[in-house]
C-alpha cells in the first residue's frame, strides 16, 4: 500500500512539473514576444518584491507537516483539528498583513523603478500580481499542507496542473485579444480562486475537522526557529534579482529570469520527486526503527543523487543552446550567457543534491537545531552577491548562491551523523564525490561527441536526445560500479516492479 501512495505521489509530482516547466517556456515567450523584455523584467522583478511577505510566515509550513505526521499516523482526529486550527489562525494574520505591505510596494515601486507604464497603471498591476499570493495564504495553505502531510500530494498535483493549464490558455487567448498585461495578470489571478474551492471540499468530505477545535499553538512553538530556514530560502529564491533590480537593469533581470525559469524546471522535477516521498520518510521517522529509517533513506538519497545527476549534467551542456533558441527573435538583450548558465545550473544542483539532508531534519522536526546553519548560509549568499554584483553582474549573484549550497549541504550531512540518523558522513561524502566526478566526465564526453550549436528547436531536440543517451548511460554505468546494491534495488522496486505487472 505504501509504494502504491509514493508511486503515486511521484507520477503526479512529476506530470505537474513537466505541465509547470511547458508553461513556464509558453507565458514568458509569450510575454517577451508580445511586450519585449522591459516588462518581462518588470514582472519578475514586482514578483520578487511581494514575495518578500513570505519572510513572515517563517517557515511554518515546515513546522506544520512535521506535527501532523504523528496525529494522522495515529488517526487522532482531534490533535489535527487543533494543528490545523492553529496554522489557519495564523496564516490569516500574514494575509492581513500581506494586504497591508502589498499596497505599499504598490505605491512605491512605480515611483523608484521606471517600468515604462504610468504611475496608476503600475500600481493597479502590483495588486493583481500580489492577490494570488493573498488567497494562497488566507484560504488555501492550511488545506494544503494536510493534504501534503497525509501523503495525499497527489490531490494537490491534479488540481494545480488543471490551474496551470488554464492560466496557459487564458495568456495565449488574452495576449491575441487584448495585448494588456494587466487584463493577463487579472485573468490569471481569477483562475488561481479556483485553488483554495477544490482543497476545503476535499477536506470537508475526507477529514473530520473541527471548525470549533482549540488551537494548538504549541504545535507552532519552532516557527521562531522555522524563521532562518524560511529566510535562507527566500534569499536563494529571490535575492539576486532584488539584487539586479537595485544594482543592475530590469533587462538584466529578464535574462536572469530566463535562465532560472530553465533552471527551476529542472530543480522542481528533483524536489517535485523528494516532496512525495518525504510524508512518507517522516512516518518512518516517527514510527519505526533507528535501522530501517536508515536503510530507507540510504535509498532515498541515492535516488534524489541518480536523478539530480542524469537532469543537472543535461542542463549544463543545454541551458546555453536552449536560451539562444528560445530568444532567437528577442534582440534587446543579450541571452547568450554561458559561464552564468554553468554556474546557475551548478548552484541548483547543489540545492538538489542537499535537499534529502535537509529534509530529514524537517522531517524530524528539528528546525530550531539546524536553524543557524541557514542563517549562516544567507550571510555568505548576501556578502558575496553584493561584493561580486558590481564587477560581475549576473555571474557574481550566481557564484554567491552556488557557495552558499555548498555549505549548507556540508552541513546538513554531518548534522545528521550527531543527531538523527547517526551515519557515517563518508557515505554522503562518497556520493558527491563519485556523482561530482560522474558530471564532469559527461561535460567531457558530451564536448568532445557533440556540437551544441542547434540552430532552431528541432536540432536542439535531437541534440537533447543525444545528451540524455549519455548522461543516462554514464550515471547508470557509474551507479552499478559505485553503489551496486542501490542501484539494483531501486531498478527492482521499479522498472522491475512494472514490468511483471
Amino acid at each position: 500500500m505504501e509504494r502504491k501512495v509514493i508511486s503515486r505521489n511521484i507520477i503526479s509530482s512529476i506530470l505537474l512539473q513537466f505541465v509547470t516547466i511547458l508553461s513556464g517556456f509558453i507565458v514568458p515567450k509569450v510575454i517577451l514576444s508580445y511586450f519585449g523584455s522591459n516588462v518581462n523584467g518588470l514582472i519578475s522583478s514586482i514578483n520578487q518584491f511581494l514575495n518578500y511577505i513570505q519572510l513572515l510566515e517563517g517557515g511554518l509550513s515546515g513546522v506544520i507537516m512535521s506535527a501532523l505526521y504523528r496525529p494522522l499516523a495515529e488517526g487522532d482526529n482531534e490533535a489535527i483539528s487543533r494543528v490545523i486550527k492553529a496554522a489557519q489562525q495564523f496564516f490569516k494574520k500574514i494575509a492581513c498583513i500581506f494586504v497591508v505591505y502589498m499596497l505599499v510596494v504598490a505605491f512605491v515601486y512605480p515611483a523608484f523603478v521606471k517600468t515604462g507604464y504610468s504611475y496608476t497603471y503600475s500600481l493597479i498591476l502590483v495588486i493583481v500580481l500580489g492577490s494570488h499570493l493573498f488567497v494562497q495564504y488566507f484560504f488555501a495553505l492550511s488545506w494544503k499542507l494536510l493534504l501534503n502531510a497525509d501523503r495525499k500530494v497527489y490531490i494537490v498535483s491534479v488540481t494545480q496542473i488543471a490551474i496551470v493549464i488554464l492560466n496557459v490558455i487564458a495568456v495565449i487567448v488574452c495576449s491575441r485579444l487584448f495585448q494588456d498585461v494587466l487584463i493577463i495578470k487579472i485573468a490569471s489571478a481569477a483562475i488561481y480562486l479556483i485553488q483554495p474551492i477544490i482543497y476545503g471540499t476535499y477536506v470537508k468530505k475526507h477529514y473530520n475537522i473541527d471548525p470549533h477545535a482549540e488551537p494548538d499553538n504549541r504545535a507552532l512553538e519552532q516557527r521562531w526557529s522555522g524563521f532562518g530556514i524560511n529566510l535562507a530560502y527566500f534569499v536563494h529564491t529571490n535575492t539576486d534579482v532584488a539584487i539586479l533590480t537595485l544594482f543592475s537593469t530590469l533587462v538584466n533581470v529578464s535574462v536572469y529570469s530566463v535562465y532560472l525559469m530553465v533552471v527551476n524546471a529542472m530543480k522542481n522535477l528533483v524536489i517535485s520527486v523528494s516532496a512525495a516521498i518525504m510524508p512518507s520518510f517522516g512516518k518512518v521517522i516517527v514510527s519505526e526503527s533507528r535501522e530501517n529509517a536508515n536503510r530507507k533513506f540510504e535509498l532515498y538519497e541515492f535516488g534524489i543523487f541518480f536523478i539530480t545527476t542524469i537532469i543537472f549534467t543535461c542542463g549544463l551542456f543545454l541551458i546555453t543552446p536552449f536560451i539562444r533558441v528560445y530568444t532567437a527573435n528577442i534582440h534587446d538583450a543579450n541571452y547568450e550567457q554561458y559561464i552564468f548558465g554553468y554556474l546557475l545550473v551548478l548552484a541548483e544542483m547543489a540545492y538538489c543534491y542537499r535537499d534529502s539532508y535537509v529534509s530529514a531534519s524537517y522531517a524530524a522536526g528539528h528546525f530550531r537545531q539546524v536553524t543557524k546553519y541557514a542563517v549562516i548560509e544567507v550571510i555568505i549568499n548576501l556578502a558575496l552577491s553584493l561584493t561580486l554584483v558590481h564587477s560581475l553582474g549576473i555571474v557574481g549573484v550566481a557564484i554567491g548562491t552556488l557557495v552558499s549550497m555548498i555549505y549548507r549541504g556540508i552541513a546538513h550531512v554531518f548534522y545528521l551523523r550527531e543527531n538523527i540518523l547517526y551515519r557515517n558522513p563518508l557515505i554522503a561524502l562518497k556520493k558527491m564525490l563519485v556523482f561530482g566526478s560522474t558530471v564532469a566526465l559527461i561535460m567531457l564526453l558530451s564536448g568532445m561527441l557533440l556540437n551544441d550549436r542547434a540552430a532552431g528547436y528541432l536540432q536542439w531536440f535531437i541534440l537533447a536526445f543525444e545528451e540524455m543517451f549519455i548522461c543516462f548511460t554514464v550515471t547508470c554505468m557509474v551507479s552499478f560500479v559505485f553503489f551496486r546494491n542501490d542501484f539494483m534495488e531501486l531498478l527492482r522496486n521499479t522498472v522491475l516492479r512494472k514490468m511483471r505487472k
